[in-house]
């Protein structure tokens, strides 16, 4: 009996170490001219690029590094762009290249895994050597299977010597998506119900003269819907606005879409389709300055 016990930690023992001995094979980074290589539109714009895994060739010392940002900006602009930027970094690259080097960790399925978002979206980024050549290399992954991101915290630690601006044109159904309002001016349409739990989001179109000037977010100290519910209803008015900002909201009755409007001037007043007009308060007012 003691044999077999001492055969079987024999055999443990050696599955251990075969375990901590190999490591999962990472690719070596292409080299490439520079002059190639280029931000790709980034999401939610352009579709969530593939996660990288190469590593930096041994031969490829890097002397820049450039990376995109993940994300196009929040608002906007009135000729129905948003932005973007890549930023250059120079600097000593021993530390990231070690960190982009780094083993893999064996995949081990341990529970919670799977519940980890917090690196859904990573910054694209290249190195460019003195000679012009330049290599994407990608991260490490975790015993989850996520990256290891150290690497690119490590190129972004170097100095910044630049950064270049760029911008995409969207079409009307894409700064939907983006922003969850139409950037086509419809007038709203009044009831006589009070609204109650609008669901509303934060982004809206700006309209000066029903002429699409850009998105903006609300900005307010208590969440858009929270506001509204607390605005009393608008007295009868005359006036004209010619400053407006709409959003769509989803009406809980129908669960259809809807617009809703505030009216930035004029009779300053907080229409949501189909029902009764609300009077805006100066501090929603103002979270549109």
């Amino acid at each position: 009996m003691l044999r077999r016990w001492f055969a079987i930690m024999i055999v443990v023992l050696a599955v251990a170490g075969i375990w901590q001995v190999t490591t999962p094979d990472r690719p070596v980074a292409v080299i490439v001219d520079a002059e190639t290589l280029e931000c790709a539109t980034p999401y939610p714009i352009g579709p969530l690029q593939a996660t990288p895994r190469a590593t930096v060739p041994d031969d490829f010392v890097p002397v820049a590094a450039v990376t995109c940002d993940p994300i196009v900006s929040g608002d906007v602009a009135a000729d129905r762009t948003v932005s973007f930027s890549e930023h250059r970094w120079e600097g000593d690259f021993g530390r990231a290249v070690e960190l982009l080097n780094r083993s893999s960790s064996h995949r081990t399925g341990f529970p919670g895994c799977g519940d980890n978002y917090s690196l859904a979206v990573l910054e694209e980024f290249w190195l460019v050597d003195d000679r012009g050549r330049a290599i994407r290399p990608g991260y490490p992954s975790d015993s989850c299977g996520s990256p290891k991101p150290g690497g690119l915290a490590a190129v972004r630690e170097l100095t910044s010597v630049g950064s270049t601006e760029h911008r995409i044109t969207l079409s009307d159904d894409q700064i939907y998506e983006l922003s969850n309002c139409r950037p086509t001016y419809q007038p709203p349409t009044t009831g006589t119900t009070m609204p109650t739990s609008l669901s509303v989001g934060s982004y809206f179109c700006r309209f000066s003269s029903t002429e699409f000037v850009g998105t903006s977010s609300f900005v307010g100290t208590s969440s858009t819907m929270e506001t509204i519910d607390s605005l009393p209803p608008a007295p009868d008015c005359d006036a004209v606005a010619t400053e407006v900002a709409s959003t769509i909201y989803v009406d809980s009755f129908t669960n259809q879409e809807q617009l809703l409007t505030v009216e930035l001037d004029g009779c300053r007043r907080v229409i949501a389709d189909g029902y009764a007009p609300l009077q805006a308060s100066d501090e929603l007012l103002e979270s549109f300055r």
